[in-house]
């Protein structure tokens, strides 16, 4: 059963405006900017002026069938025929709308509406050339068809050209001209209407190419979309027009360069899913509602009774009685100039009102005043029939016509284009809009052509269809028009989607402005007291320590921008929240609560302390090989291919998002033996915001020839090459590290390990990580090849490479030599049970309960590529049954593992092998916010058992780690900022 509240429940991927906050710390007036000024004041007869033209039409109709000699030299006409002329400009925009997008996508906004213009001054020309009324009808569909191009390309363009602080007023002023143009329509007419000869209706006809004109002349005095240009790669033109007009030339802006980085983030993550075609409007969940949405807000500014005063004035003055053709006259200019005025003070008011706010005002308003309207006719129209004017009805239809405009012009007149741009993404902006359009020109050719026919026959009656009509525009605008008010365009991007792609977005203007705060060159900026904190309520589960799993219930953590746990209360009551924030130092529009349902919690991140990152394409290949003949066979051949960029760039992609969709939020990945593949893998786990170390893989012994080190020094040179790169790229370490990777001692000569050490001596940061005692084959050939040396922890300590930051992979058969070795060493285990018993020739079940009993850390691996799986879920089951054998293996002195250990070691467990447990792997206050929402009520078919009513929460715990799988893990945070993609 689906639960209706309000439109602004489904908002889900609506991004943090961080880049509205940057435009309003500027104080700086328009007006007083030079360069944004003259582009404002180019607007209006290039862009502003377009709704002109609809405005002069729609009055141009309707004072003509007042003028005598229009209706003389066209022989009167009525019903049908009258419905045609009016609904022939719907009828050719109509024809017109599915060449839009087209169109704008291949020669940008500026010659689609030079394109436009001319069509329309063709169409005006012929307009007044007119002979017959089929020639008048055809002129008015050329006029018609060149109507809708320039006015999607013009609204978007006001939008995508405006300054953030003053682009709601602009988009909403666009629709305003509509009023100028009706008002010189009906003063041209009112003047003409004394010419007897045929230049009285003729004359002001071709007068309604003036606005066209100016169009063409004026068009290329201002620039092209900036969002436009950055989808044909002229990034530099696009940055050049932002920084003149946004910044007054300063192409060091910090606000202009998070401008940038925004709209270049978020345009490519539009076009990946875009194929620019008119399927895109239903491809996605998101889009089909912005479809409905465009499609209803078209039938509502056409359909709530408007055209009936905008094309049949003079009959609804008519039936009420008020006859002089001057009168008549009188009114449309009064309604005209009226119109202009309020439609005015509506747009001014987008910046101070929310637009649902205003959009049911709009329709409430408007109900009022038609069901007034439709009583007062009734009477008056009585007292017509009766043979005595009732004048108080007469004159209450009159204000009631007047107060319609008003109630009209709040909603669907100020924001129409205003609330198009800002639902529709850049990508479908143009055939989002034409499709609004051709809706509003259905709408209006339906109602133009049955309004004469409806009144004529219905009379009064007629008005009661809008009056039913009006009460579902504010059902539908209540429960369906999402809050759009307060953001750029492009954090509205993804209003309706996953908000992992607004953070995308939002993540590129942090890096622009300085991560943390921070700017380019140091300095504090006022970025982490803008943004808000992320709250959370409900139940989280984390642990302290080995056997120290804490379940907290309606537990309230507080997350800061920077994404720093910053408080942790528990037991707090739903409804105290918001005192208990307000305890905090943190008001209102500072933070975001999310709540937990009984079934969700937190978790920290999945920490994968072993993972072949080159592997991920050939999982579960070779399984059951001994693991000599696995790598021969296997192994190298796949790692080999990533001597292309390109296709370490595609497997290394999909990886990262794969390990972040299972909710791994901290891998140690080796990387293949290419430098450039290895700095691929940084980038990309950097740009998807995972936490990684990443390292090149040495190995110049013991491979096949086209898989090895050239030499020595070029294996040593390429690492040096991949440690600057990461530390150039992430210079904090907040995210990604190098992490030193000899492959294992069997494919590294002395000299190379030796040449690691000395890396790892002079960067004491840096953690390492290699394969240990893996296999019992394995074991015996390095004793071959290094035969000074009982064991490998002896080997690798002599080389340097055993420090409590060493990551040593499997540690299958330790001895009790080494078992002390680790300790006192402070090295960790990286424990990978899938691969321990599918690859590597026996069933290696390492003594992990030993290693935990001596206090030697321990964490859990995937060994993706050796495993058959890529899930720490997995891991963890597995090492339940590895611990089981390893317990019957030991004759009952080393215990099976519990549910809450193995937890232990896929998060705290894992963080204090790398040695980040003082930065994550719980929520203890003050680390970073690694985390994951689980949800295991989720509507996605799984496998995971079935909540029951009697359920605690450990229970539930229990089924997830044993039964539940990605689709359970909705959310994936790292550093506060979320990172699953779905």
């Amino acid at each position: 059963m689906v639960t209706f509240k309000s439109a602004e429940k489904a908002q889900t991927g609506a991004s943090d405006p961080i880049l509205t906050r940057l435009a309003d710390e500027d104080k700086v007036p328009w007006y007083r900017k030079p360069n944004l000024r003259t582009l404002y004041l180019l607007l209006f007869p290039t862009c502003m002026g377009i709704e002109l033209t609809s405005g002069f039409d729609s009055q141009l109709i309707n004072a003509l069938q007042l003028v005598p000699s229009w209706i003389s030299y066209f022989d009167n006409p009525q019903g049908s025929i009258k419905g045609i002329i009016a609904a022939s400009y719907s009828l050719g925009a109509i024809l017109s709308l599915p060449f839009i997008g087209m169109v704008n996508d291949r020669f940008g906004r500026r010659w689609s509406i030079f394109g436009g213009s001319v069509i329309m001054v063709i169409g005006a020309l012929i307009q007044g050339l007119s002979v017959h009324v089929v020639q008048y009808i055809i002129a008015r569909l050329i006029l018609g068809f060149g109507i809708p191009t320039c006015i999607v390309s013009a609204s978007s363009l006001i939008g995508e050209l405006s300054y953030p602080k003053e682009r709601p007023v602009l988009t909403s002023l666009f629709n305003v001209s509509y009023f100028v143009g009706q008002l010189l329509a009906a003063g041209i007419t009112f003047g003409t209407n004394n010419i007897m000869s045929n230049y009285g209706w003729r004359i002001p006809s071709w007068l309604q190419m003036v606005p066209s004109l100016f169009q063409i002349a004026f068009i290329f005095l201002i620039p092209e979309s900036p969002r436009w240009l950055i989808t044909k790669e002229r990034h530099a033109d696009a940055f050049d027009i932002l920084a003149k007009y946004h910044a007054e030339g300063d192409r060091e802006s910090e606000f202009v360069k998070a401008e940038f980085a925004q709209l270049q983030t978020t345009i490519s993550l539009e076009l990946e899913n875009s194929k620019k075609s008119m399927m895109d409007l239903v491809r996605t969940s998101g889009n089909r509602r912005r479809l409905l949405i465009s499609t209803m807000l078209g039938l509502f500014t056409q359909w709530s009774g408007n055209t009936l005063i905008s094309y049949y004035l003079g009959d609804i003055l008519e039936a009420i009685g008020q006859t002089s053709s001057v009168f008549k006259q009188k009114i449309n200019v009064a309604i005209a100039a009226w119109s202009l005025v309020n439609g005015t003070i509506a747009s001014l008011l987008v910046k101070r009102f929310r637009r649902r706010v205003m959009y049911l005002a709009c329709t409430c308003s408007l109900l009022l005043v038609y069901i007034s309207w439709t009583i007062s006719m009734k009477y008056a129209i009585d007292g017509k029939n009766s043979g005595t004017l009732n004048t108080a009805a007469g004159g209450a239809v009159l204000f009631f016509i007047f107060a319609y405009s008003p109630c009209y012009n709040i909603g669907y007149n100020a924001l129409t284009y205003t609330y198009m741009v800002e639902i529709w993404p850049y990508a479908e902006r143009s055939r989002g809009i034409a499709y609004f359009q051709l809706w509003g020109r259905l709408a209006g050719f339906f109602t133009t052509f049955v309004n004469p026919i409806g009144l004529q026959n219905a009379s009064w009656r007629y008005l009661i269809s809008y009056v039913v009509f009006l009460s579902y525009e504010i059902t539908f605008v209540y429960f369906f028009f999402p809050e759009t008010f307060g953001r750029t365009l492009e954090e509205l991007a993804f209003l309706f989607e996953d908000k992992a792609l607004a953070d995308q977005a939002v993540h590129a203007v942090e890096k622009a402005v300085g991560i943390n705060g921070e700017t380019g060159s140091g300095e504090k900026n006022d970025l982490d007291s803008m943004a808000r904190h992320l709250v959370f309520h409900g139940t989280l589960i984390h642990c302290l320590g080995l056997d120290q799993l804490e379940i907290i219930e309606n537990g309230l953590i507080v997350i800061t921008p920077d994404g720093t746990i910053s408080a942790l209360v528990k037991s707090v009551a739903k409804e105290s929240v918001q005192q208990h924030l307000i305890t905090l130092g943190l008001s209102e529009p500072q933070y975001e609560v999310q709540s937990l349902e009984r079934g969700q919690f937190l978790v920290p991140g999945f920490v994968d302390t072993h993972n072949h990152a080159p592997q991920w394409a050939q999982r579960g290949l070779g399984q059951s090989m001994h693991i000599l003949d696995w790598l021969d066979n296997v192994t190298f051949p796949n790692e080999a291919r990533f001597r292309d960029p390109e296709y370490a760039r595609r497997i290394y992609a999909s990886c990262v998002d794969g390990f972040l969709q299972q909710g791994i939020t901290t891998a140690s990945y080796y990387g293949s033996m290419h430098a450039e593949a290895t700095k691929i893998l940084a980038d990309l786990c950097l740009e998807k915001g995972q936490r990684a170390f990443v390292g090149k893989c040495n190995m110049n012994r013991n491979a096949p020839d086209y898989y090895r080190d050239a030499t020595v020094e070029s294996s040593l040179s390429d690492t040096q090459d991949c440690i600057a790169h990461m530390r150039r790229i992430d210079p904090e370490g907040r995210l990604v590290k190098h992490v030193l990777t000899p492959r294992f001692a069997i494919t590294c000569e002395d000299a190379l390990l030796a040449g690691l050490g000395e890396i790892a001596k002079s960067n004491p940061d840096l953690p390492i990580q290699t394969h240990f005692n893996e296999a019992e084959q394995e074991m015996s050939f390095t004793k071959t090849l290094f035969p000074t040396f009982d064991n490998e922890a002896d080997l690798y300590h002599h080389f340097g490479l055993l420090t409590k930051r060493s990551i040593l992979a499997h540690c299958c058969y330790v001895s009790e030599y080494e078992l002390g070795r680790l300790k006192d060493l402070d090295c960790g285990v990286a424990h990978c049970p899938i691969s321990n018993m599918t690859v590597g020739g026996g069933f290696m079940a390492a003594p992990i309960r030993e290693f935990l009993r001596r206090g030697i850390k321990v964490g859990l691996g995937t060994d993706s590529g050796g495993g058959f799986s890529s899930s720490i879920l997995d891991a963890m089951r597995q090492a339940l049954v590895a611990s089981n054998a390893r317990e019957v293996m030991s004759q009952g002195k080393d215990k099976g593992l519990s549910i809450d250990e193995v937890f232990y070691l896929a998060t705290l467990g894992g963080a204090r092998v790398c040695c980040l447990d003082e930065k994550i792997g719980n929520f203890a206050v003050g680390k970073e916010f690694d985390a994951l929402l689980i949800d295991s009520n989720s509507s996605k078919p799984g496998v995971m058992t079935i909540l029951e009513e009697q359920d605690g929460t450990k229970t539930i715990f229990d089924k997830f780690i044993m039964t539940g799988d990605d689709r359970n893990i909705r959310k994936v945070f790292v550093g506060g900022r979320q990172v699953k993609l779905s």
